[in-house]
């Protein structure tokens, strides 16, 4: 999975925690955490110390608000495939309810079966 693909994900799929950290470093800082720790564990330190890992991917800033308010927790940056699953999904979905996008088109810009295209239709709500 290439993690930049995460940055397409509708905010409304984000997990709990990034949404939680977008609230007190911002949406753009939380998405670049989010994506460079995808499906590892993350120690935050208690204090910002300067040239960490953290810092880099988020800035200094964001990373000083981080460290006040997780510092000292170990933080599970959840994996991103599922995520990615889901906006698939709901993309499909729109395309065949909103926009009357054909199966058999779909089928061919998601590279997918006409019975999986059918089945995420069939199961997804928008």
């Amino acid at each position: 999975m290439n993690p930049e693909l995460l940055r397409n994900i509708e905010r409304s799929l984000w997990p709990d925690l990034i949404k939680n950290i977008a609230e007190i470093i911002g949406d753009e800082a939380a998405l670049n955490l989010f994506v460079r720790f995808a499906g590892r564990h993350l120690n935050v330190p208690q204090k910002a110390i300067a040239g960490h890992v953290i810092e880099e991917t988020i800035g200094r800033e964001a990373f000083v608000l981080l460290a006040k308010h997780y510092g000292r927790e170990n933080l599970k940056i959840p994996g991103g495939y599922s995520l990615l699953i889901q906006d698939r999904n709901l993309k499909i979905a729109h395309d065949f309810y909103k926009n009357g996008v054909k199966i058999c088109d779909l089928v061919t810009q998601y590279h997918l079966s006409d019975r999986q295209i059918s089945s995420i239709v069939n199961k997804t709500k928008i």
